[in-house]
C-alpha cells in the first residue's frame, strides 16, 4: 500500500517534519519538561530547518550557471493522423524527424551555404537538349 507521504513532495514533508519538532518542543513544558528541554528542542528544530534549507539551495543552480535547453523542437507539421513531421535543434544542429506509430526517421538538415552552393551548381550545369520527336539523330541535319 502506498504511503500518504510518497506523495508529498520533499519540501513539504522537511517542511511539515519542522513543524511537529516544533510543535511538539512547545507542548514540552506542559507535560512536565523544563524550559531547558523545550529550548533545546526548538533549536535542534532551527537546526534541521537551517540544514534543509542550506542542502536545497546547495542543489539549486545559480545565477552563474544558465540552464540552455539542448534540445528545442522549432515547428512541427502532422502529415496525417498517425504521421507527423518535425524540425528540431540539437545543440545548434538541425534535424528532420518523420514519425509515426511504429517508426522514426532521423535526418540531419543542411547548412544553408550547403543549399546555395548546390543550386549554384545546378544552375552552372548545361541544360540537357531536348529531343524533338519528328527528328531521327543525325538524320535531316
Amino acid at each position: 500500500m502506498k504511503s500518504v507521504l510518497s506523495s508529498v513532495s520533499p519540501r513539504a514533508r522537511l517542511l511539515a517534519a519542522g513543524a511537529l519538532v516544533l510543535g511538539l518542543s512547545a507542548l514540552g513544558p506542559l507535560g512536565g519538561l523544563s524550559m531547558t528541554s523545550a529550548a533545546r528542542g526548538l533549536l535542534g528544530a532551527l537546526a534541521l530547518g537551517g540544514l534543509g534549507w542550506w542542502l536545497r539551495r546547495r542543489g539549486a543552480p545559480g545565477p552563474e550557471v544558465p540552464q540552455v535547453a539542448r534540445l528545442h523542437v522549432v515547428s512541427r507539421a502532422g502529415l496525417s493522423p498517425r504521421c507527423g513531421l518535425a524540425l528540431v535543434e540539437v545543440d545548434g544542429r538541425s534535424f528532420l524527424v518523420a514519425f509515426g506509430d511504429s517508426f522514426a526517421e532521423i535526418r540531419e538538415t543542411q547548412e544553408p551555404e550547403d543549399v546555395f552552393a548546390r543550386a549554384l551548381a545546378q544552375a552552372r550545369r548545361p541544360m540537357p537538349r531536348r529531343r524533338v520527336p519528328w527528328r531521327g539523330k543525325g538524320v535531316g541535319r
